[in-house]
């Protein structure tokens, strides 16, 4: 299966595959669909030990995609090179277009950059509502409205620990990545 793989017709057709979907991808996020909800990764270390993950931007997805497709196919057509050293170039091309695309992103497009706005420093002391309940020792998520990009959802732990039920308005203690610690409001507690 994996000889298979490798052989010219189908490792072309993956290559052209991946690039199609990229360039399509980049397309619907260029018009507007909100994909990014449906593919917002995030990872990142906890200071509790825990994992959570950083938002990578469609962009930089869409450019490793495109990237990693076209170099491969330029790397078997017009250059004749074997499967192997195909997929390194495709893979390392592809990587390095991404995390530019990543920096790019995050230098040049960030909301938070280009607006001077700061998710910790606007979301600290907010009122929110929590969307998905927050379970003891876990983590739900909570919504507000900011003044600069409109409704903001976050993952949400609770501050002591205990369950917070779904519809209940917090105070938002503290942001780490986009985890918000939060505590019931004082006119709920």
């Amino acid at each position: 299966m994996i000889q298979e793989l490798l052989s010219s017709g189908t490792l072309n057709i993956v290559y052209a595959l991946v690039l199609l979907i990229s360039f399509l991808f980049a397309l619907l996020s260029l018009i507007g669909v909100e994909l990014s909800d449906a593919i917002d990764f995030d990872f990142e270390a906890d200071p509790d030990g825990m994992f959570s993950f950083v938002s990578i931007s469609p962009f930089a997805l869409a450019m490793f995609g495109a990237t990693f497709g076209l170099v491969g196919l330029l790397t078997r057509f017009w250059l004749e090179m074997d499967a192997i050293p195909s997929i390194l170039w495709s893979t390392g091309l592809g990587l390095l277009f991404g995390a530019a695309g990543q920096a790019f992103f995050l230098l040049v497009l960030s909301p938070s950059k280009s607006s001077h706005f700061s998710l910790e420093s606007d979301a600290v002391g907010r009122d929110a509502e929590v969307v998905i309940s927050i379970p003891k020792d876990g983590q739900g998520r909570i919504t507000y409205n900011n003044n600069v990009s409109g409704r903001v959802t976050l993952g949400a732990r609770s501050a002591d620990g205990k369950p917070i039920r779904t519809g209940q308005t917090v105070t938002i203690e503290r942001i780490v990545g986009r985890v918000a610690t939060v505590r019931p409001s004082s006119d709920q507690a």
